[in-house]
């Protein structure tokens, strides 16, 4: 993905300037944690803390063109960490959501794995986290089955191994009962159906919903006991 054009305008511009030592080193207004740097009493870019703690930066110091890069890379990366924090402060996300969102921002695929890696290994991120929470609240909250939730984490890109032990702790007596509650809470709408129509409207509508097959046929007497006329 190529830089914005505003961007590298930005970059050309700030170039100009340079080399210069910082005359200046303010704390923006809306943001305490980011500070505007000014050579020649010029405004030449602004940073965050991170950025100036770890480069040193200071009145006085020297900035070429070299070292202005670094400072942007850095704050790119910045940048990066700040967004998807935000996101994983909202919900929690699997990696690949993160790196899709943040590459519609614009930014580089390499940074933000970067990215991912320090999270991940700083564990904001956990996919198998990730699986056995969304596994779980999908089934109690949305009632959906395995098969749909596979489906989804799938979709998430979550590694195999990962949905295979979300999935083993929805054991199948709970899925029976939530297929029980299911029918039950929508016995008026199977009732419309004819009776010799009405096993295999049960049936797709506990497909679609995400449930083995196997179990719904081999529950099937049960559940068309659940709504007699």
């Amino acid at each position: 993905m190529h830089k914005p054009e505003k961007k590298v305008q930005f970059e050309e511009e700030v170039a100009k300037l340079l080399p210069s030592s910082i005359s200046e080193i303010k704390v923006q207004k809306k943001n305490s944690t980011r500070f505007s740097l000014f050579v020649d009493n010029q405004f030449l870019v602004g940073v965050s803390d991170s950025t100036l703690s770890k480069l040193n930066l200071r009145i006085g110091s020297t900035i070429t063109s070299d070292l202005l890069k670094d400072i942007l890379q850095k704050e790119n990366y910045w940048a990066i960490k700040e967004y998807c924090i935000r996101l994983l402060g909202r919900r929690d996300h699997a990696r690949n959501e993160l790196k899709v969102k943040a590459r519609k921002k614009g930014f580089s695929l390499a940074e933000i794995e970067n990215v991912l890696d320090e999270l991940s290994q700083k564990n904001y991120i956990n996919n198998a986290s990730f699986a056995k929470k969304f596994a779980r609240d999908k089934f109690k909250f949305n009632k959906w089955g395995a098969n749909k939730i596979r489906i989804e984490l799938i979709k998430k890109s979550i590694p195999e191994k990962d949905i295979q032990t979300a999935l083993s702790e929805i054991p199948i007596s709970d899925q029976i009962e939530s297929i029980k509650k299911l029918v039950i809470k929508n016995k008026r709408n199977f009732l419309r159906a004819e009776p010799f129509k009405r096993k295999k409207k049960i049936f797709d509508f506990l497909l679609r919903k995400g449930y083995d097959s196997n179990t719904i046929l081999k529950e099937m007497t049960t559940l068309l006991e659940l709504i007699p006329e």
